[in-house]
C-alpha cells in the first residue's frame, strides 16, 4: 500500500509559490540572461588579443569566414574563433574580408582585426563628393575599379539616388556592382542613424524621403554652411504654400539627360559618351526651363519625385534645422554670396544687380 506524502517531512510548493518560481525563472531566462550575454559579448569583442605581440596573418583567396577565424586564432590575433564568426556574420562583414598578408598590431581587439582584414593590398582609395548624382558615382567607380560596369551600376542604383553616401572609401579593385552599392547605402544608414530619427523627422514635419529630396536640392544650390538652413527654410516654405520651387538644380538634373540622350528622362549612356560630360550644365536655356519632366520644379508644383543628388550629412542636418525667415527668394552671385528677397520685385532687382 502506497502511503501519502507527509507534508511535514517534505517541502511542497503552494500554487502561489509555483507562480513565483515560474516568474523568476522566466525573468532570468528572458531578461537577465540576455543582458549578461550582451554585456559579455560587448566586452569580449573589445578585449585585446592575449598574444601580446604583433602577428602576421595571410588570408588566402577563397578562404571562408570559418577558415579565416581558425587562421587568426592559431596566429594569436584573436581570442575566440566563435566570437569572430558571430561578429562577422551579424555585422555582414563576410563578403568584405580580402585576401592578403596583414600585420596585426599587438593588443588589437576583435573589432579592430575585422576592420584591418577588410582592406588588403588590392584596395584603392576613392572620394565620392557631396552633391554628385548616381552617374558621377558610376563614372568614378567604373574608371578605377576593375569589375564595375558603368551602365550596370546605374541600372542597379536607379532607385537609390540620394542614399549613396558621399565619402572617401578604401575599396577592393575587384568589387562587384551590388557589393559597392551595399557599401554606399550601408554607410548612409550608419552615418544618418542618429540624424534621421523619428523625433527629428516629427519636429521638422517631414518624412525621411522628403528630407533627402530637400537635402539633395540644397546640396547643389548652396555651398555656404551659414546659408543652408535659411535657404532650406525658403524652399520648404514655398513647397508648403503651393508655390513653384524654381530650383535650378532640378532643371539641371533633367537637362543633362536631354543633352546626352535627347530625352528629358532617366537614360543610361555609354561610359565613353560621358567621360568629360558636365552632368550639371551651368547655363540653362529657355528650352531647358520648359522641359516636360516631373523633376523640373521650374515648370511643376511640388517636390521632384525623388532626390536629384546624393547629399552629405551637413545638408541633411540643414533641412532638419531649417530656419524661418521673411524671405521667399534667393540667388547666389559669382562670388558665392547668397542674396535674399521677400518679394519678387526685390528678387528681380537682385537678379539685375548680381547676375545680369
Amino acid at each position: 500500500m502506497i502511503e501519502p506524502l507527509d507534508p511535514t517531512k517534505y517541502h511542497v510548493l503552494s500554487p502561489a509559490g509555483k507562480k513565483r518560481l515560474i516568474f523568476v525563472s522566466l525573468f532570468f531566462i528572458f531578461i537577465v540572461l540576455p543582458f549578461l550575454l550582451r554585456t559579455y559579448y560587448r566586452v569580449a569583442i573589445n578585449r585585446p588579443s592575449q598574444s601580446g605581440k604583433e602577428v602576421s596573418v595571410e588570408i588566402m583567396k577563397g578562404d571562408g569566414v570559418a577558415d579565416t577565424a581558425r587562421n587568426l586564432l592559431e596566429k594569436g590575433a584573436i581570442n575566440s574563433d566563435f566570437l569572430f564568426n558571430i561578429y562577422v556574420y551579424t555585422g555582414k562583414f563576410g563578403n568584405k574580408i580580402q585576401a592578403g598578408t596583414y600585420k596585426i598590431p599587438a593588443g588589437s581587439n576583435l573589432k579592430q582585426v575585422v576592420e584591418i582584414i577588410q582592406h588588403g593590398t588590392n584596395d584603392v582609395q576613392l572620394t565620392f563628393l557631396e552633391g554628385w548624382r548616381t552617374e558621377e558615382f558610376a563614372r568614378l567607380a567604373a574608371n578605377n575599379l576593375d569589375n564595375i560596369d558603368f551602365q550596370e551600376f546605374i541600372s542597379l542604383a536607379k532607385d537609390k539616388e540620394g542614399f549613396l553616401f558621399p565619402d572617401t572609401y578604401s575599396i577592393n579593385k575587384d568589387i562587384q556592382e551590388k557589393d559597392l552599392l551595399e557599401i554606399f547605402t550601408s554607410t548612409f544608414d550608419e552615418k544618418t542613424k542618429d540624424v534621421l530619427t523619428e523625433d527629428n523627422l516629427t519636429r521638422a514635419g517631414l518624412s525621411r524621403q522628403q528630407v533627402i529630396i530637400f537635402a539633395s536640392m540644397l546640396e547643389r544650390e548652396i555651398h555656404t554652411e551659414e546659408d543652408r538652413p535659411v535657404v532650406a527654410g525658403i524652399i520648404i516654405k514655398r513647397w508648403r504654400e503651393d508655390m513653384k520651387l524654381d530650383v535650378d538644380a532640378t532643371t539641371q538634373y533633367v537637362a543633362a539627360w536631354q543633352d546626352i540622350c535627347g530625352i528629358p528622362e532617366r537614360c543610361i549612356p555609354l561610359l565613353e559618351e560621358v567621360e568629360n560630360f558636365d552632368w550639371w550644365p551651368t547655363i540653362l536655356t529657355q528650352d531647358d526651363l520648359e522641359l516636360d519632366s516631373p523633376y523640373n520644379t521650374r515648370k511643376n508644383l511640388g517636390l521632384p519625385p525623388a532626390p536629384i543628388s546624393n547629399p552629405g550629412e551637413k545638408a541633411i542636418k540643414a533641412v532638419l534645422n531649417a530656419q524661418e525667415s521673411p524671405y521667399y527668394f534667393y540667388l547666389t552671385d559669382q562670388e558665392g554670396v547668397v542674396h535674399y528677397a521677400s518679394t519678387l520685385e526685390q528678387h528681380n532687382s537682385n537678379v539685375a544687380r548680381y547676375i545680369q
